[in-house]
């Protein structure tokens, strides 16, 4: 009898297994989703905390053992804190993302969070911020590059729609003697400084070095 007890494995040891496993389970895949996270990054792109818990999903990841997606979501918040490079954006629909500062600034993930929003408030903000802080007139032809990728046709769309809303009423246009136009808010800049900035931008420092 003495025997077939000492060959029994211990119920408490069992127990000590199942937690170890589970534990190294959830940090398998607080790794794969921090790699997740920054490869998303590095290709220039946000990662939604949607598309996350697919991935997990789809990979048999395990990252809690709670029935409650909610309660998947909360460990992923977890994870993004613990590391020093991920950060969580809000977007407008309540939805989450997330990036790396390891591949790029909070200014870059900032832009294409709003990019998947609305464009014509994206513009307007983007103008607006460059005519208070530097303070100077943007390129139009900016917004053809990354991270904002429109196509030319898109930009002058969405110029067009804000030119019919009041909202955008104080973004306004200029156009440098080399032909190439310039978008500035008058909230911040009167049109004949605008100008100026502009010409100076596109012309004057190229022949003044």
């Amino acid at each position: 009898m003495w025997i077939e007890e000492a060959s029994r494995p211990d119920n408490h040891e069992g127990k000590n297994m199942d937690e170890t496993n589970i534990v190294k389970e959830e940090e398998a895949a607080g790794q794969a989703i921090t790699t997740m996270i920054r490869q998303s990054s590095e290709a220039g792109q946000l990662i939604s905390e949607f598309e996350i818990l697919r991935r997990v999903a789809d990979q048999h990841l395990v990252i809690s053992r709670a029935p409650d997606p909610a309660e998947d979501a909360s460990i992923l918040k977890k994870i993004v804190e613990k590391s020093e490079d991920l950060h969580e954006l809000a977007a407008q629909d309540g939805s989450w993302c997330y990036y790396s500062s390891n591949f790029m600034t909070g200014v870059y993930a900032m832009i294409l969070l709003q990019k998947q929003g609305d464009p014509l408030r994206l513009i307007a903000e983007s103008v607006r911020q460059s005519s208070e802080l530097y303070p100077q007139p943007i390129p139009l032809d900016i917004f053809t590059q990354p991270p904002f990728d429109f196509t030319l046709h898109e930009v002058l769309s969405y110029l067009e729609q804000m030119g019919t809303e009041k909202e955008y009423r104080d973004i306004l246009q200029t156009t440098t003697s080399a032909s190439r136009v310039f978008l500035y808010s008058a909230l911040y800049l009167e049109p004949e400084h605008a100008s100026m900035l502009a010409e100076w931008l596109d012309v004057g420092q190229f022949d003044n070095p």
